[in-house]
């Protein structure tokens, strides 16, 4: 235990005399709160919509397939009415249109139709966007001749759940979390391996008592310390200057984040195996980290609007589960039963990856 102490301290003592490397950990997630906190205007197409149809009318079946008829959304259950809290928490729909018992009658006698409209709100530009796409598929959908009275024939009544005012930082900083974490978890270890490397530390460690597996933990255990401090950091800035809430469990955020953790260590073990140079697996760290978060992980450009390949890749990424996840425990308030299929997703990946990583390191120290 106490060779692995001493390694510890001295990878945070070299974290400390890098004065980059404490301007990423403690500058960047400010900055990046405060670049990115702005309103993000996007063409969305697949919104996962549900819809429940209690009148059963031509009208309503015509206005229900009216939405459909349309690349913009997507039909995900058949049988909606009533489950429209279970859809929105675990995600599978982003709209829930509620049609009521009357609305033919109504539409035909040209009285008030109300419908009612859910709306995810914790991924707040979809939400937005998704509310326009539905009052514009309302204004086709009624004839010709009574589209001017829209607001005397059809009443919509639309509420934004989790995120009410459309805030896109509450979209955007769970985002910035595994954004950061993915930079931090990947690049500085893998960066910090391969220093020892250049610098022949690894050689003395050959012939040290030191074992692999220490090397490893003494490596990696300092940047997963700092990358708890990162979301610590990131989320009391977003709560205090953009008011993001946090509904969820502590307790579980804490538990998935160290399964993430995990995968993205393994990672920056992986990366420092391969690379030779600190430029190269800098570069690798890039390529693997930042840029597949930033554009497939579904941190600003939804997923479900990518082309099947994409989407494919996104599967892979571990930053695109553990937005899900994150984005479900701030916003949603949601406990694992909604999650657990990204979380299992995130422990396979990450027992793959470190069994890989730990064979290739053990066998180059050998």
């Amino acid at each position: 235990m106490h060779r692995l102490w001493a390694i510890m301290v001295k990878e945070f003592i070299e974290i400390r005399r890098d004065p980059r490397t404490l301007g990423l950990v403690i500058l960047m997630p400010v900055l990046l709160l405060i670049l990115f906190g702005f309103a993000i205007t996007l063409d969305i197409k697949q919104i996962r919509t549900a819809v429940c149809d209690r009148d059963r009318t031509q009208e309503s079946r015509a206005l229900a397939e009216s939405f459909f008829s349309s690349s913009y959304f997507i039909a995900v259950d058949a049988e909606a009415c009533g489950k429209e809290a279970a859809l929105l928490d675990r995600g599978t729909a982003s709209v829930y249109i509620e049609i009521p018992p009357g609305f033919g009658e109504r539409i035909a006698s040209g009285h008030l139709a109300p419908i009612q409209i859910l709306l995810d709100g914790s991924d707040n530009n979809t939400a937005g966007i998704a509310s326009g796409y539905v009052e514009q598929v309302l204004r086709d959908f009624l004839p010709d001749r009574a589209r001017a009275a829209v607001p005397k024939t059809v009443e919509v009544k639309s509420r934004v759940w989790f995120n009410p005012d459309l805030n896109s930082t509450i979209f955007i900083t769970p985002g910035i979390v595994g954004m950061l974490i993915m930079i931090i978890g990947v690049a500085l270890p893998a960066m910090a391996i391969v220093r020892e490397r250049e610098l022949g530390n690894l050689e003395v460690l050959l012939i040290s008592p030191v074992r692999p597996v220490e090397v490893i933990l003494g490596k990696m255990l300092p940047y997963g310390i700092i990358s708890f401090g990162v979301i610590v950091l990131t989320l009391v800035t977003g709560a205090t200057v953009f008011h993001v809430p946090f509904r969820g469990s502590a307790v579980q955020l804490f538990g998935q984040t160290i399964v993430f953790l995990l995968a993205t260590l393994g990672m920056g073990l992986l990366i420092s195996t391969i690379a030779r140079t600190r430029a190269v697996a800098y570069f690798i760290s890039l390529l693997t980290t930042l840029l597949p978060t930033f554009i497939l992980s579904g941190f600003i450009f939804p997923v479900e609007s990518m082309p099947l390949p994409l989407q494919g890749v996104s599967f892979l990424i571990p930053s695109t589960h553990f937005l899900i996840i994150l984005r479900a425990i701030l916003l949603k308030g949601v406990g694992i039963e909604a999650v657990w299929p990204h979380t299992l997703i995130l422990l396979g990946f990450a027992l793959v990856v470190i069994t890989i990583s730990v064979r290739r390191f053990a066998t180059r120290m050998t």
